[in-house]
């Protein structure tokens, strides 16, 4: 392959990046629109607007178990194209798309109108969140996202208004989450960012991954949570988090240069 082809290549890669990229911020603005929308029928309604108010309770009480059985349908059908070789473009977009629905269905049956708040934050950061994905080394990625639910313990674990349960719960899954980054970066350290699965080789992570960074960040997210469980939700736990996040984009743009 020459130059000149190797260029056109890239320029595909490339092509399909940025088109992936711009659907999932068009969904994401689609999405935030409903629920803004919602918002003001659900949670800041009128008089008038009670008995309509009162319908779309009922309706995301059921939304919040059909639209989980339709992902988990969709996801069967992504799974059996995939194996047969199949195309399989519309089945994984409608997955996710169903992935998504689902999501925001579920918690805003169960938290209602301050679901709804969390969904506002929870939409962008995900696309966010994507766009990382896609432009930036899969390590940023992952410390992106621990460094999120970092952000998201600060906000949630001190919060008297929520149950023990749902509060404590969340502080036991995220120190699993945490231990388990930890051993899945010392595997890829150990084989090269290369990850084997059903006797095949998958490349996460490029040979030159800063693993480091991604050590500091679970202690950093580690340290933030038993913090937000002793002190409160302080607003520098937030500025700790956030200040973290900003240096690794920093150091990973500096990276692509």
């Amino acid at each position: 392959m020459n130059k000149k082809e190797q260029q056109m290549q890239r320029e595909r890669q490339e092509d399909v990046v940025l088109n992936k990229v711009l659907w999932w911020i068009v969904g994401a603005v689609v999405l935030e629109f409903l629920l803004l929308l919602l918002n003001r029928f659900y949670s800041y309604y009128t008089p008038d607007g009670i008995a309509l108010a009162q319908a779309l309770r009922t309706v995301f009480t059921v939304l919040g178990i059909v639209l989980p059985l339709c992902f988990l349908a969709l996801l069967a059908w992504y799974r059996s194209a995939r194996r047969s070789g199949k195309g399989t473009r519309l089945s994984g977009a409608l997955t996710l798309i169903a992935l998504a629905l689902a999501v925001c269905a579920v918690v805003i049956a169960v938290f209602r109108a301050s679901g709804i708040q969390f969904l506002y934050i929870a939409v962008p950061a995900v696309a966010v969140l994507a766009l990382i994905y896609y432009l930036y080394q899969h390590e940023f990625f992952l410390i992106a996202v621990l460094s999120a639910l970092g952000i998201l313990a600060v906000h949630l674990v001190p919060r008297a208004d929520l149950s023990a349960l749902i509060a404590y719960g969340y502080a036991v899954a995220l120190a699993v989450i945490l231990a388990a980054a930890l051993l899945f970066s010392r595997k890829l350290q150990t084989s090269g960012g290369i990850l084997k699965l059903g006797g095949k080789e998958l490349r996460l992570f490029p040979k030159n991954a800063n693993y480091a960074m991604l050590y500091v960040t679970c202690i950093v997210v580690a340290a933030v949570l038993v913090a937000a469980l002793l002190l409160g939700s302080l607003p520098v736990l937030y500025g700790v988090m956030v200040a973290w996040l900003l240096i690794m984009a920093v150091y990973y743009t500096v990276r692509l240069m």
